[in-house]
C-alpha cells in the first residue's frame, strides 16, 4: 500500500493508500479530506499566524496553510463537504512557555477551520503526547495515536 508522508512544516495530497503525519508534537497536523473524491491532503503547521501575507513557506502557519491547502484540494478536483481532523500542540520538554504556544497554534487552526466553514470532527490536542495522523484514502478514516 502506498504511503504518503508529511513532513515537519509541508503540505501533501494523497489519492490513494494512506497518508501519515508523524512526530506532531507542539505543531499541530491537520488532515482535510473529501470523501466524494477520495482525497485527503495533510499539513503539519508550526506556527499561528504569518505577519505577512505571502510568506516564504505558507504552510508554517494556520492563517496561510489551511486557506493554501483548501486551494489545492480545489484544483486537485475535490469538493465539501470535508472530514477534518487535528491533533498536537502539546506542552513539550517541560518548558513553561510551550504550553502557551503549542496552544496558540491549536487556537489559530480552528479560528482559521471556522472561517473556511469546515470545522474539525476529530481532535486530540494538548497534553504531552508526541502525535501521529493517519488517513485510509479508500475508507475515509483518520487515527490519531
Amino acid at each position: 500500500m502506498t504511503v504518503t508522508s508529511v513532513k515537519f512544516i509541508h503540505c501533501e495530497i494523497a489519492t490513494a493508500g494512506l497518508l501519515r503525519i508523524d512526530h506532531i508534537g507542539a505543531g499541530v497536523g491537520v488532515i482535510i479530506y473529501s470523501a466524494s473524491r477520495k482525497i485527503g491532503v495533510g499539513l503539519h503547521i508550526l506556527a499561528p499566524k504569518a505577519e505577512i501575507l505571502k510568506p516564504t513557506n505558507p504552510i508554517m502557519y494556520a492563517n496561510t496553510a489551511i486557506p493554501h491547502a483548501i486551494e489545492l484540494l480545489k484544483k486537485s478536483g475535490a469538493m465539501p463537504p470535508y472530514s477534518v481532523a487535528i491533533a498536537g500542540g502539546a506542552k513539550m520538554l517541560g518548558k513553561a512557555g510551550a504550553l502557551a504556544i503549542g496552544q496558540k497554534v491549536v487556537d489559530a487552526v480552528k479560528v482559521t477551520l471556522n472561517e473556511a466553514g469546515i470545522p474539525a470532527k476529530l481532535e486530540k490536542t494538548g497534553g504531552t503526547a508526541i502525535r501521529s495522523m493517519i488517513l485510509d484514502i479508500d475508507d475515509g478514516k483518520i487515527k490519531i495515536t
